[in-house]
């Protein structure tokens, strides 16, 4: 099977999804998407030197380069969207298999469900992945396939928090504040009024400016800083609380069990799919968001974080080799990688 992949050329969530699943597939053509245009971020073309790269005009894809990528491939993989309107039209003229690893927020045919439907749906989660079965599973196969991350990357993060020693600090990636406070950011803050336990609570985020205003707690650090390579994120640390008020892919845990974190969320879908009971914290339904679609919105209980994260450190319990195993089950390219290739070849 000649697979083609789209893949985006910056280091955004999406940027690295396309690239771990890149680097585990192996395709025979990569069509890169330059996303200066439509977000303005910094480009890496050069992690997709080693590939048979196209790249895009102008951060979309006319139906000229749709067809030129599409040309003597039997399958192509994108995330999130196919950046032509057209594009699953043309493969279909052109006898190529489409598969969309979708991001539920923004997936267009819940809006207009007349849109091409591609070959197979790839769900990154769980959540709501009734939902997309239930409207399109006639027209297409939906599966259920997480993104790959990769173990060689947070392989130092491994070394750092896998130890018998605690570091007495808790992770919280608060990132760039979505809509509604999706990480839970506020929820981790209100925390510290409910917790005793002596820890260093360091929250990363990249817009500072739009935190509300932190308490006033000497056990609170703010780092925006933005490494070069993301595992550094996680160096260092006991645990990472991120009490997600609405879910779907989430990256970062992916990211933190496999640098051997345990992970607190908020008892909710895709989390209680993936962690076990004793990380989650209950959480109640506050509202509503809409995207694509309207989404329900949570919050997790502060106190009861609070409680969970002071029997944590207080308890010095060291959970960081059940994380890792977790994430290696999970989310390890070696667990995926025969489950894609079965997908895309079927």
């Amino acid at each position: 099977m000649r697979l083609g992949i789209i893949a985006r050329s910056d280091k955004t969530g999406l940027g690295n999804q396309t690239y771990e699943l890149t680097k585990m597939l192996n395709p025979d053509k990569v069509l890169l998407i330059n996303s200066f245009y439509f977000n303005k971020n910094e480009q890496f073309p050069e992690l997709y030197s080693g590939y048979n790269v196209t790249e895009s005009s102008r951060g979309f894809i006319t139906d000229e380069e749709a067809r030129n990528f599409l040309e003597g491939l039997d399958a192509v993989l994108s995330c999130e969207t196919f950046y032509n309107g057209n594009f699953v039209n043309i493969a279909k003229q052109m006898g190529v298999k489409t598969l969309l690893q979708y991001n539920f927020e923004f997936l267009d045919h819940l809006r207009d469900p007349n849109l091409p439907v591609p070959d197979v749906f790839i769900a990154p989660s769980m959540w709501n992945f009734d939902v997309v079965l239930n409207s399109f599973g006639k027209k297409a196969k939906v599966v259920h396939l997480p993104p790959p991350t990769s173990l060689e990357k947070f392989a130092s993060a491994r070394e750092s928090n896998i130890t018998d020693k605690p570091h007495n600090k808790i992770l919280h990636i608060a990132g760039k504040i979505a809509d509604a406070d999706r990480n839970g950011t506020n929820t981790v803050m209100e925390m510290l009024k409910y917790s005793k336990a002596d820890y260093e609570l360091v929250i990363k985020v990249q817009n500072p400016q739009k935190l509300e205003r932190p308490p006033g707690d000497s056990r609170l650090r703010i780092d925006s800083s933005n490494p070069d390579n993301s595992a550094d994120l996680y160096v260092g640390f006991d645990a990472m609380v991120l009490p997600r008020r609405y879910a779907g892919l989430c990256l970062p845990m992916n990211e933190a069990l496999l640098s051997g974190l345990p992970v607190f969320m908020t008892d909710i879908s895709p989390n209680n799919f993936v962690l076990p009971k004793e990380w989650l914290v209950a959480s109640n339904k506050v509202g509503k968001i809409k995207t694509r679609t309207v989404l329900p919105v949570y919050a997790g209980d502060p106190a009861a974080l609070a409680a969970m994260v002071d029997d944590f450190v207080i308890n010095k319990k060291r959970e960081g080799a059940r994380a890792l195993a977790l994430g290696k089950e999970m989310f390890s390219p070696e667990s995926l990688k025969q489950k894609y290739i079965s997908i895309i070849n079927e």
